[in-house]
């Protein structure tokens, strides 16, 4: 058979059908218990074009499969967020944010995070009142931050020191006198030149100062150990001389051996410091060749010092500024200029301050107005003065004293808490709650009993102390971990919202379902009368 009467068979079979199909009735043709059906050709055409070609959009399609995969992903993460946002809502250790934003420490974290890297050191100034002496607190949160990140020494010390620390061992001798803007008066300068130390000392010829990794330290070895050398005074021409030991290695050729290797411990010159000269002040630094545990720096001429630093050459830095008897009022009092030269010549990136166990005894609610202005002032002269940095105030602890013969807490403490707490994040500073994480209202007797809590119910014992430096620092240690979780899965605050809308509506859509349920398994007998279908219209006979 031809192609085209091959074609013309296909086409007429196909014509035939098409009028069978035409004419077929559409219910069928019965014979006897059987139905014979044949397909009409209109069956199967889409009865509203419209709607079918909006249901197979391409683009809409691609929409839809994004918000599902999104809302897949941002569910994962809520689930692993929760753990975190539980401690930052609930958390007897938890922070306090300006806008209870918990990424407020991100751009401290960006700068620590890369502190090693960049061969810098990040600094955190720990200001304070006498909790503080000794490097109490200060050290456990220097030494777990430095095992994090990186860095080791003590940071910025005093040249001439009167309280004597379980970190560092100092000594000095020479035509020295020191000079504080904190306590007695007979002890301020004749200027407010003071420094990042809140203190200056006056030299009149020659000192020599002498630093040592303490004996009894073994619970801090980040401390005791530094290759970094730094100088802060008002002038630039001071003679200088600065001997470090350091242990080293001898090697010892043999004839038919490995060559012998041997420790030694011996005593260097450092190379003269590079100066920097800055706006009143002259920055002298030395970058030893090895890192020491023990050092000389001798220091003529007639100058005023404001601090001498001791770190590593990159990492983090923590400083313990301890002020006894001080509400932290201090600041205004500075020049301004001069201790922003200081903080920034130190790249402080975190300052702490301490406070508010000194305004405890004196506060009420008359002068609650004046504790706001104060405060205020200070929290106002540090960001002027180091404006890149973050600024954490840390109430104070419970303190107890006795009432009818009971150790009872400060009647005035919980409204000096809540008052501290709303001036700190009022002025975009961030807040932690010693008062909070102890216990609360006469947790005091309990640290007591613990033996974490002084004699006199207001001050930490060492351990004490340690414990309260450990409980800051995990509480850091947590935001770290939740800043870490959201650089690796990019959830920047956008997407933080987002995820916070899909929980929301996660739950209300939870909450739909389960009254839903209610209503379905609700027995019969528990339908009240007045809410059955029955009664409906229906009136009483």
């Amino acid at each position: 058979m031809s192609p085209f009467r091959t074609l013309f068979a296909i086409l007429a079979v196909f014509a035939l059908l098409g009028l069978i199909s035409l004419f077929f009735p559409s219910n069928g043709i019965s014979v006897g218990s059987l139905t014979l059906r044949f397909p009409s050709l209109l069956e199967n055409l889409p009865q509203n074009p419209q709607e079918d070609s909006l249901q197979v959009d391409p683009e809409e399609q691609i929409r839809q499969m994004l918000a599902e995969t999104r809302a897949r992903k941002f569910a994962e993460y809520a689930d692993s967020l929760a753990f975190y946002e539980d401690f930052f809502d609930n958390g007897p250790t938890r922070f306090d944010f300006p806008d209870s934003n918990p990424g407020w420490f991100d751009r401290f974290f960006d700068r620590v995070s890369k502190a090693k890297d960049s061969g810098e050191v990040v600094r955190i100034v720990h200001y304070g009142d006498s909790q503080l002496e000794g490097d109490r607190i200060t050290s456990s949160i220097r030494e777990s931050a430095q095992t994090l990140w990186g860095g080791s020494g003590p940071g910025m010390l005093p040249p001439l020191a009167d309280i004597p620390t379980f970190v560092i061992g100092s000594h000095s001798v020479g035509s020295l006198q020191r000079h504080r803007i904190f306590g007695p008066e007979k002890e301020h300068a004749r200027h407010n030149k003071y420094g990042p130390l809140a203190q200056v000392t006056d030299l009149h010829g020659s000192a020599t100062f002498s630093f040592k990794k303490s004996l009894h330290q073994k619970g801090f070895p980040q401390a005791g150990r530094f290759q970094k050398v730094r100088l802060l005074a008002n002038k630039a021409n001071l003679k200088t001389r600065l001997i470090y030991s350091a242990v080293v290695s001898d090697t010892i050729p043999q004839d038919t051996l490995p060559p012998l290797v041997r420790e030694k411990k011996r005593k260097f010159q450092a190379n003269d410091p590079e100066i920097t000269t800055l706006p009143g002040m002259s920055v002298y630094t030395w970058n030893l060749q090895h890192e020491t545990e023990s050092l000389t720096l001798t220091i003529s001429g007639n100058a005023e010092l404001y601090t001498i630093a001791l770190d590593a050459e990159s990492g983090i830095a923590v400083d313990n500024v301890a002020m006894r008897g001080s509400s932290g009022t201090i600041f205004t009092k500075m020049d301004n200029a001069l201790l922003g030269t200081g903080l920034e010549a130190m790249n402080a990136k975190l300052i702490l301050l301490e406070y508010g166990g000194n305004l405890v005894p004196s506060v009420n609610s008359s002068n609650l107005d004046w504790v706001e202005r104060i405060l205020e002032k200070q929290i106002q002269a540090i960001r002027k003065a180091a404006p890149d940095a973050d600024i954490l105030f840390i109430g104070p602890a419970d303190m107890s004293k006795k009432i009818n013969g009971k150790w009872t807490s400060f009647p005035s403490l919980k409204m000096t808490v809540e008052k501290i707490r709303e001036i700190a994040l009022k002025n975009g500073c961030a807040y932690w709650d010693m008062y909070r994480v102890m216990g609360g209202h006469n947790s005091m007797k309990s640290w007591v009993q613990q033996k974490l809590g002084g004699p006199d119910y207001i001050h930490f014992t060492r351990n004490g102390a340690a414990r309260m430096g450990e409980l800051f620092y995990n509480a850091i240690k947590l935001h770290f971990d939740y800043y870490q979780f959201r650089k690796k899965h990019d959830i920047g605050n956008d997407q933080l919202k987002e995820i916070q809308q899909l929980k929301k509506e996660t739950a209300k859509a939870d909450t739909l379902i389960a009254q839903n349920d209610t209503l379905i398994l609700t027995p019969i007998h528990q339908i009240s009368t007045e809410d059955s279908l029955d009664n409906v219209g229906e009136s009483e006979p």
